[in-house]
């Protein structure tokens, strides 16, 4: 998938999650973990590492790729090896936390950085991914209500 392409996805994903909860988390806060990652029937803690996974990946890696290529002077094949090699082990966490429709656009992301040819096109890209997994982390929260909502 190019990068522009990722960009509308990406878009009509988050736009859909102020309608409805993604599925993954509502069924997560119900206790219904894929995978049986869950112990005894106690999903909090993988809910917590859901959490935490979402928030460390726009708070953390996301935010500061797109300050870095902002800057102008860092190369653009180095940028997406280095966010490659961090997202992939990220996108594969969101499926054993149980939240595989992250882990799916994730996927999404990475591929398409195959396509960004400038770092202005990057930048799009990456803030297309932070303004979708935002959202995402929010109704996490919501079912965490003692976590504060950050943006």
């Amino acid at each position: 998938m190019n990068w522009k392409a990722a960009i509308d996805k990406f878009e009509e994903r988050r736009l859909a999650i102020w309608e409805n909860m993604p599925q993954d988390v509502y069924d997560l806060s119900g206790g219904k973990v894929p995978g049986d990652t869950n112990v005894y029937g106690q999903y909090v803690t993988t809910m917590m590492y859901a959490d935490s996974e979402l928030r460390t990946l726009c708070d953390e890696v996301l935010f500061y790729m797109i300050e870095t290529a902002k800057e102008g002077d860092v190369d653009l094949r180095t940028l997406i090896h280095f966010a490659k090699r961090i997202l992939d082990y990220k996108a594969k966490f969101f499926v054993f936390t149980g939240v595989p429709m992250a882990s799916e656009l994730l996927f999404m992301y990475l591929e398409a950085l195959d396509s960004v040819e400038t770092l202005e096109e990057f930048v799009h890209l990456s803030n297309a991914a932070l303004k979708y997994f935002k959202p995402f982390t929010l109704p996490m929260r919501c079912l965490r209500p003692s976590i504060p909502v950050t943006h």
